[in-house]
């Protein structure tokens, strides 16, 4: 049930368990929703920097970085020296 809010109190109008109880409902809620937004964006952003990583020409979030000293058998088919950052891009 969705929070139903009392915006018209007046100065002497009773705080009955009622209005408290409705308010204690709206808070436990809210929080609830937060919960599930805080992991959606989560999600969401991991997702999107899976996407951003493999975008061949956004290499701000791919994390390979290896001399290659150890590895057999690659063939770079397609690559360049990116002379302002001295490296290999492959």
């Amino acid at each position: 049930m969705s929070y139903q809010s009392k915006t018209d109190w007046k100065y002497d109008d009773p705080v009955t368990e009622v209005d408290i109880n409705r308010w204690e409902r709206g808070i436990a809620d809210a929080h609830a929703d937060i919960a599930v937004l805080v992991a959606d964006v989560s999600n969401l952003k991991t997702r999107m920097n899976t996407l951003e990583s493999i975008l061949p020409e956004n290499f701000l979030f791919n994390k390979f970085d290896d001399d290659l000293s150890t590895v057999d058998g690659i063939i770079v088919i397609r690559g360049y020296y990116n002379e302002a950052q001295s490296r290999l891009e492959v």
